[in-house]
């Protein structure tokens, strides 16, 4: 049976992810390499829908760098998916044509409402869901998806730009934030998000699961303080809420220099960490959520499990076509 290798790149507002996987049917796939590249893509032009030069050249960085690194692993190939910033970006498919000829790659622009999908495929590959409604969350630089979902069947989904780099510069807040700046970001968000909460309502839900990101600095944060993982899968996590708020407050007294000292902490994520947890913080307190656990699975490896799943349909389809 032919094995398979394959590049899934993740062209995320803040940070670029790789992840290099081998597969061959039948099989559950074999993730050799993961790596995030903190392009900030968004930075400096989000608001005004542009991607700047020197977004670009950063992109072009990582780029050189992933493409070196796909080679090293042989993959056959490799495709991409571009989210928020660049779906929105004035130039956003002047630079994806731009990053195609000259790296040998097909990048997909995706809807908000794709990207929900994708990150929906690879959190239910992570974390044991079954007939309860949860909520999937994940927190971008230039949009939040969120996911109400069981183990069978979306039941909602919405993308909003409202995304940690978005929010960080239409705030521009003081360092470390004020209490002011706080309550801005809280309103503005209560503001935004009246369907979400009449949506967790109606299906009752009272687990939030959010997927990689911000919630994976939460997780490895937590491990560096010595938090034990109650022999959950190595793929899921939970984050007992009186950690979350300890946390929490953490960050908003901290300065972007302490950020930087923190255990655990990721050095891409420093600037969005207080926002992304004002953000969480909201959900949580306006919700009522008991129960929060991060994924380690997001986009991109939906994004891997559904190639996997369409390669082996089509074999499938080949193979009974022969009869």
């Amino acid at each position: 049976m032919q094995t398979k290798r394959i590049s899934v790149i993740d062209l995320g507002t803040n940070t670029f992810n790789l992840l290099v996987a081998e597969w061959s049917e039948g099989k559950h796939p074999n993730i050799l390499h993961r790596s995030k590249y903190p392009t900030k893509i968004g930075k400096g032009g989000i608001n005004q829908n542009k991607i700047t030069d020197e977004a670009i050249q950063r992109a072009k960085n990582a780029f050189d760098e992933m493409n070196r690194i796909s080679e090293e692993y042989n993959a056959s190939e490799k495709i991409a998916f571009a989210t928020s910033a660049i779906r929105s970006a004035a130039n956003g498919e002047e630079f994806v044509r731009l990053i195609e000829e000259n790296y040998q790659v097909n990048i997909e622009i995706i809807s908000g409402e794709r990207e929900a999908d994708l990150i929906y495929t690879g959190t239910k590959n992570a974390v044991e869901l079954n007939h309860e409604a949860v909520a999937i969350l994940d927190i971008g630089g230039g949009s939040n998806e969120i996911i109400i979902a069981n183990n069978e069947k979306v039941f909602w989904k919405k993308s909003y730009p409202l995304g940690m780099t978005r929010l960080l510069e239409m705030f521009a807040p003081s360092d470390p934030m004020t209490k002011g700046d706080i309550t801005k970001v809280d309103e503005y968000l209560k503001e935004q998000l009246p369907d979400l909460f009449e949506a967790l309502d109606l299906h009752n839900v009272k687990t939030l699961i959010g997927s990689s990101g911000s919630f994976d600095t939460f997780k490895q944060i937590l491990l560096a303080d010595g938090y034990q993982t109650n022999g959950l899968p190595e793929s899921q996590f939970e984050i007992k809420l009186k950690d979350f708020f300890r946390l929490h407050q953490i960050f908003l007294n901290s300065s972007l220099e302490e950020r930087k000292t923190m255990k655990g902490m990721d050095p891409a994520r420093v600037e969005l960490m207080v926002v992304a947890s004002i953000f969480i913080n909201h959900l949580v307190k306006e919700a009522g959520f008991s129960k929060l656990y991060q994924s380690s699975y997001a986009l991109k490896e939906g994004a891997l499990f559904e190639h996997i799943e369409k390669n082996t349909n089509k074999t499938a389809t080949a193979v009974e076509s022969k009869k």
